[in-house]
């Protein structure tokens, strides 16, 4: 039994739904559901009934809820015994990295880890290597190579690429400009450049901005085509999105230095671990 499936456990039976639950936590449902199981084949009983408004536990799940209560509470005191109020937590990452996924392995770890300071750098890819291998940032996000003796990757995950356009047909994206950000080294740039080259055999106009919500902005007024990762998109954003085979996915590595003792910095390694599908 391991303190994580107590905790899902816990979290499952005060939201009476392992849906909410899923959504609090910010795992994926089947995540949650594959530890609820693992747990309840290792005590040998059902610790909830599932129905159509969610989860009621029952009475051994009763009984487990009052034991999980008493040994998160005593490992978490524990675990504070041990932090250092003055410690900061420095990630680097993209604008598109730094987006939407990054936020919430944040939130999760601020909830374990209150008395850390996190401070959250945003840099073009070979500013943000540099200030890994200096130690001047604990860890980085970057979809890039890289040669470094001080530098390994900590954890690497992929991300599926989408285009972007606010036109019906991706027939129409080659007749158009593309909307890409102005930081050197983009590595979306070059391959939506290439894309189109491949079937227009003509380089399209550019045009960049700074920030990725204008990028967006810009796509939904029709004033071009982007390449982004799936995972940037809302369904607020009323676009037409499409997937190609040759574009494929963006790796995305954390990389941290090779020397590193830091125990906040593998707490936090391990949340983004729980929370990526490894390439």
């Amino acid at each position: 039994m391991e303190s994580l499936e107590l905790r899902i456990f816990r979290e499952v039976a005060y939201e009476k739904s392992i849906s909410k639950a899923a959504t609090k936590l910010g795992y994926v449902q089947s995540n949650v559901t594959a530890h609820i199981q693992n747990l309840e084949q290792e005590l040998g009983t059902s610790l909830f009934i599932r129905h159509n408004k969610g989860a009621t536990l029952t009475d051994d799940g009763k009984k487990l809820l009052s034991y999980a209560d008493q040994i998160i509470h005593l490992l978490d005191n524990a675990k504070n015994q041990f932090i250092n109020t003055s410690l900061k937590l420095n990630i680097g990452a993209t604008q598109t990295i730094a987006a939407r996924k990054l936020p919430i392995w944040l939130s999760i770890f601020k909830q374990k880890y209150p008395e850390v300071t996190i401070s959250l750098t945003t840099n073009q890819q070979s500013n943000l290597i540099d200030a890994v291998a200096n130690q001047d940032l604990d860890c980085a996000f970057i979809n890039t190579e890289y040669n470094n003796s001080k530098l390994k990757t900590a954890h690497l995950f992929s991300e599926k690429l989408a285009i972007i356009t606010g036109y019906d047909s991706i027939e129409e994206i080659s007749n158009h400009p593309i909307i890409v950000t102005n930081i050197p080294g983009c590595p979306y740039h070059s391959l939506l450049e290439n894309w189109i080259l491949k079937r227009a055999h003509k380089h399209p106009e550019i045009i960049e901005f700074d920030t990725l919500e204008s990028i967006i902005k810009a796509v939904s007024l029709k004033m071009g085509s982007s390449l982004l990762p799936d995972s940037a998109l809302t369904k607020e954003h009323k676009l037409s999105v499409f997937y190609d085979d040759e574009i494929g996915s963006s790796h995305i590595k954390l990389i941290i230095p090779n020397e590193n003792d830091n125990p906040i910095l593998q707490q936090f390694i391990g949340i983004v671990q729980e929370n990526t599908q490894v390439s």
